[in-house]
């Protein structure tokens, strides 16, 4: 089954120069699609992709390789003169070499055969736009994350570490929280914060999850240099290279969960602290109890920041969520096209054994009368020669009676 939902958010370019099928494939696509642009030769398909581009984006373009006015080898040579990266699939009865090579050069994204089926056509279709648009994802994704650790560099405890959690990066709040100094914990592994009833199976279970791409939240206990226990809502979060292609190390954002709590603790010691040495609030006691509501005042907003930043994680979270499930119904696809080929394949087989029993059956047959009928022929050419020997024995038999009746005469 088509994801319908998906198809109707794309837009396609088709070329085709064959009357009949590009009307009859012009139907389905309609169908599908959001935005269809039908062209019946190569000079007017780039024509269109350059107009329309300009109002909406073109997800897919689809050519037919024998055009009335340029080949469809050309047209994809024009448009990657325009757009690099837009998937393009070729469509031809059979295409030679030189012709496959050059489209491999030009990246072209896809070749399908004709006839072409118009099943095989948006399964096409649905599979290379879904890989180009969760590579536009990951890349969107990439650049809120840049974003965002600018947001929460100093509100937050930001660090990184390769694939196997060893630190390679730390913020100026990393190391205030923690007591580590950069030069101290640059090349630790990521265990040395780890309190000792927290579960190493934990750290594991986390690395395997973020090494698939898949975003890490919890909370944590760790402990400081100084052996102080904090606690930690950690986010951890997959960074890709520069294709987007491979994961090459991991962002670690960590909030604690009591900080107000800890802001509360210190006003409240500071406040006691100063009843007992001065007896009394005096005026330096309370600018700093103005300079402390001020801060909690400004947590507070900082609070909002976050909330709102959770909000975007979780956007981005669920759309995570929903590729996943997507490529899930795109691997039942792919087992269900595996089976009906085999079972396919199977009959093909059958009946190809059925063909040559009835011909090795036939052979037989052909091979017993071939023996019979060499035995008639001996039997006929013993017959002939039987009779020709009886024809001369009757000659000879008439040449005598002809004499004997020759001498009655005389």
């Amino acid at each position: 089954m088509f994801n319908n939902s998906f198809l109707k958010k794309l837009n396609i370019l088709f070329i085709e120069s064959n009357t009949e099928d590009r009307e009859h494939f012009s139907n389905i696509l309609y169908k599908f699609f959001n935005n269809v642009v039908v062209c019946s030769n190569g000079k007017e398909g780039i024509d269109s992709f350059l107009e329309k581009r300009q109002e909406y984006f073109v997800d897919i373009i689809i050519c037919d390789k024998t055009l009335e006015d340029i080949t469809g080898i050309e047209v994809l040579k024009k448009i990657r003169e325009i757009d690099s990266e837009i998937p393009f699939i070729i469509t031809s009865p059979k295409i030679e070499v030189d012709d496959l090579l050059i489209a491999i050069k030009y990246k072209a994204t896809d070749y399908l055969s004709k006839p072409v089926n118009g099943k095989d056509m948006i399964f096409c279709i649905e599979r290379v736009c879904h890989n180009k648009y969760h590579e536009r994802l990951k890349l969107l994704m990439q650049q809120d994350l840049e974003e965002l650790r600018a947001v929460i560099n100093e509100v937050a405890l930001v660090s990184k570490t390769d694939l196997e959690g060893n630190i390679t990066f730390v913020n100026s709040y990393f190391t205030e929280i923690t007591g580590y100094s950069q030069d101290e914990i640059i090349g630790q592994n990521r265990l040395i914060l780890k309190d000792e009833n927290t579960s190493i199976s934990l750290y594991k279970d986390l690395l395997e999850k973020v090494k698939a791409g898949i975003v890490w939240e919890g909370k944590l206990k760790n402990i400081s240099k100084t052996k102080e226990e904090y606690y930690v809502y950690l986010t951890v979060l997959p960074i890709y290279d520069k294709k987007n292609s491979n994961i090459i190390e991991f962002m670690w954002i960590s909030f604690l969960t009591t900080e107000a709590e800890l802001e509360e603790k210190e006003f409240k010691k500071r406040v006691v602290k100063n009843m007992y040495e001065n007896r009394r609030i005096n005026t330096e006691s309370r600018q700093k109890i103005d300079e402390l509501m001020n801060q909690i005042s400004g947590y507070s907003n900082i609070k909002t920041l976050l909330n709102e930043e959770k909000k975007r994680k979780a956007k981005f979270t669920n759309q995570i969520n929903f590729y996943e499930n997507e490529l899930k119904v795109m691997e039942e696809k792919i087992k269900e096209i595996s089976e009906k080929a085999s079972q396919k394949i199977k009959q093909v087989v059958s009946a190809e054994k059925e063909v040559r029993e009835k011909k090795d059956k036939a052979i037989f047959l052909l091979n017993d009368v071939t023996i019979e009928l060499e035995d008639k022929n001996k039997k006929v050419k013993k017959l002939t020669k039987e009779l020709s020997t009886q024809m001369n024995l009757i000659k000879k038999l008439m040449i005598s009676i002809s004499e004997i009746e020759e001498s009655i005469e005389k």
